[in-house]
């Protein structure tokens, strides 16, 4: 689809709403996050302060995803069986909710507080993410699709990016006004709740399990069943898994290993986001190109592919390093180091890769679900997604609590690259020719 097209998608009512919801909450759920982090991390906060900075960053991290992972197959139920728009709404009620709590926490700078909106924030998304996977494919044809997850996916990570350097600059920029921003997006985004277009649910009828456990299994269950849906999930939750190792690793490694202050993680963090969308964007412009085969497949396995060559290079170059008398260096040193350049463009390279093999993997998975089960499917992504991100941040604890080499999770990111790259251009080769939804 060419970008004209996406553009009049863009102002569309079965699109614009949920994009405007879509990137507020990214915004909110990053800034806080970031803005938890930085307290802790930068600003000496008390914050399981027995514990190694290069522990509790990963520790809090978890408050989000714990919750999303636990919920998430009963949301997915849940979008199969009421209408989806009126999700959307009251999610994005109960996010103005969260984030009046989150000004509370703020205003007493209470990081305790603020951990508990973070764990808020992760069971909200829970029930949005799939239900958002879910009516892309409601409310897009088939052909939409890729230009809708570029869109959402590409500008998702600028925005990622707006909330990093707003979360992370908490305390430059003074808590009232985080507090602000946080409260402003979550009433934007409630606006374009109300403004979505009915999505009437595939089975009204069914009886939702809400018991964690057992709901998950189910919806694992309904995963595996449906192979072909299944691949591209375990696809994306790489996706997420490998990204988990360099938001999570970047604060501590930026200050413990490089001894440079925060606006240089907030140069790579930029340089990361930036150049995921537009490795996202460049998907409208070649993924149509016949040489990537059936549902672009082979362009999913050039990205990887990209990936686990430059995580190398990340792996076998020299980090800047700061050798100065101030306790963190400034940016300014950070640009004169010799070896920023091929530093940044390794970050820059691997980023750029990640959006090329993300965006075509959600497509496939969308385009590929029985539309009676699909949210169970999405949920059950969600559910594979925050396994992966959580068993990587619990890797990385561990990997902080034997005070490994600091460039060893990089180095767990090409191992496990090379192995989904593999499988990624095997499967261009041989494409699946046909698939078969089940019900379960």
């Amino acid at each position: 689809m060419s970008a004209k097209s996406a553009g009049q998608l863009l102002i569309q009512r079965r699109f614009l709403p949920l994009f405007t919801l879509f990137q507020t909450g990214t915004f909110n759920d990053n800034t806080l996050k970031n803005a938890l982090i930085a307290m802790i991390t930068f600003g000496g906060f008390a914050f399981l302060s027995d514990l190694p900075s290069a522990v509790r960053v990963p520790v809090a991290a978890l408050i989000f995803t714990g919750p999303f992972t636990i919920l998430c197959a009963i949301a997915g139920q849940i979008a199969d069986k009421f209408d989806r728009g009126v999700i959307f709404r009251w999610v994005k009620r109960a996010e103005v909710l969260i984030m009046m709590l989150a000004a509370v926490g703020f205003a007493l700078k209470n990081v305790h507080i603020l951990a508990v909106c973070l764990g808020l924030m992760g069971a909200q998304s829970a029930f949005f993410s799939p239900t958002k996977n879910a009516v892309l494919p409601q409310w897009l044809s088939e052909k939409e699709l890729i230009t809708g997850n570029a869109l959402m996916s590409g500008f998702q990570f600028a925005i990622l990016l707006v909330g990093t350097v707003v979360g992370l600059g908490v305390l430059k920029f003074g808590t009232p006004v985080i507090s602000a921003l946080l409260f402003g997006f979550a009433i934007v985004g409630w606006v374009a709740a109300e403004m979505t277009p009915p999505a009437p649910p595939p089975q009204p009828n069914l009886k939702v399990n809400y018991e964690p456990v057992t709901a998950t299994i189910s919806v694992l269950k309904k995963a595996f069943a449906n192979q072909d849906v299944l691949r591209p999930l375990l696809g994306i939750a790489w996706f997420y898994g490998l990204s988990t190792v360099f938001v999570t690793t970047f604060p501590d490694y930026v200050a413990s290993t490089m001894k440079y202050e925060e606006g240089v993680l907030m140069m790579m963090l930029a340089g990361s986001t930036i150049s995921i969308l537009i490795g996202s964007l460049l998907t409208l412009l070649v993924s149509d190109w016949k040489i990537w085969g059936p549902e672009s497949v082979g362009l999913s396995a050039f990205g990887i592919t990209g990936v686990t060559f430059f995580v190398l290079m990340l792996c076998l170059i020299p980090s800047p390093t700061y050798i100065g008398e101030e306790t963190f260096g400034p940016v300014s040193d950070f640009i004169q180091n010799p070896h920023m350049p091929l530093f940044m463009a390794s970050i820059v390279g691997a980023s750029i890769c990640n959006g090329l093999f993300l965006v075509p993997l959600q497509a496939m998975a969308q385009r590929r679900s029985n539309p009676n089960i699909r949210a169970q499917l999405m949920s059950a992504g969600s559910v594979l997604l925050n396994l992966f991100v959580n068993l990587t941040t619990f890797g990385l604890i561990g990997l902080a609590a034997m005070k490994v080499a600091p460039k060893m999770p990089f180095l767990m990111i090409v191992v496990g690259s090379t192995i989904v790259a593999a499988y990624a251009i095997y499967r261009t080769f041989n494409p699946i020719e046909r698939y078969v939804n089940i019900e379960t």
